[in-house]
């Protein structure tokens, strides 16, 4: 048991958001080994486009420590928490790790779509509804969705591209 308390793992951080690469420097400079993979995205704007490289995973990064640094860890300027599931602490499997590298090292083309499921409380991030909350009620092909806005208080289905859609913040 002390075996996995004292051996290094991947464990899953949360930043602020837009500052992975700056948490990724901190933690550089502090000698310790942080994973951010990056990944190459085209983003169109009004007057141009532009090729960029951003996080696979906004917001996100990994870093192989012991369980007992994290809250060592934690006082690194822009790291917010140390992602949890049930209070413990989630961590990637040196396995998972490795496919990641794999999948950004390589030319193949994918994409990452938030693991959303139907019933899900979910809020527009982009596009003329952006701000609308509503509830995933259905998925159409890969790339659209349907959603049910209740604040209209009729039952409307709107296509709205996946990339466009986020888990909504519940406050209970």
């Amino acid at each position: 048991m002390s075996d996995c308390i004292n051996s290094k793992r991947w464990y899953v951080f949360y930043t602020y958001p837009k500052f992975e690469r700056k948490v990724y420097e901190y933690l550089l400079k502090d000698n310790y080994e942080p994973f951010l993979p990056l990944h190459w995205v085209v983003r169109q704007w009004s007057d141009r486009k532009k090729r960029l490289e951003v996080p696979l995973f906004p917001n996100y990064i990994f870093i192989k420590i012991e369980r007992n640094k994290i809250f060592e860890v934690l006082q690194t300027p822009k790291l917010i928490s140390c992602v949890t599931f049930n209070r413990t602490p989630a961590f990637l499997r040196q396995k998972e790790v490795e496919s990641i590298q794999q999948i950004v090292e390589n030319d193949y083309p994918f994409e990452v779509s938030p693991n959303l499921s139907i019933g899900d409380s979910v809020v527009i991030t982009g596009g003329a509804l952006t701000g609308m909350e509503g509830i995933l009620v259905e998925e159409r092909g890969n790339h659209r969705f349907a959603l049910k806005i209740e604040s209209l208080n009729q039952s409307v289905i709107v296509n709205i591209p996946s990339d466009c859609i986020e888990f909504a913040e519940v406050c209970v």
